[in-house]
């Protein structure tokens, strides 16, 4: 879900003024990546095996990303230098996208004010 923005009481100067700085320092992330990390515990199929009295496997740790309706990539990462990176990844997605939010936010209440979004 979206951040919200409090835009309705800011001056249009400042709105602009918010977009210009907002522009000029946004980067994309090259590391950038679009996706969760889940930790989960899993049971096997041995009979006797412990985890069938709760003591489950793991944590293993996965990256998941849905790529398309009902099609979901999911794949372990062994090492604690991929969980990191992992991490770093999806918290610059986050960041990104919320700069960008922000961003789409003023526009819309430039447009909603009737100014140009050219300005």
């Amino acid at each position: 879900m979206a951040k919200i923005f409090r835009l309705k009481d800011s001056s249009t100067i400042h709105l602009q003024k918010r977009k210009a700085a907002l522009v000029s320092n946004l980067v994309v992330p090259t590391n950038l990546v679009r996706a969760s990390f889940v930790k989960q515990y899993l049971t096997c199929g041995k009979k006797n095996c412990r985890c069938r009295r709760g003591f489950k496997h793991g944590p293993f740790h996965y990256l998941v990303q849905c790529l398309d309706s009902g099609t979901v990539g999911k794949f372990l990462l062994k090492s604690a230098a991929q969980k990191e990176e992992v991490r770093a990844a999806i918290s610059a997605h986050s960041d990104f996208y919320e700069q960008l939010e922000e961003l789409s936010q003023i526009n819309t209440e430039l447009l909603r004010r009737g100014e140009s979004l050219m300005a």
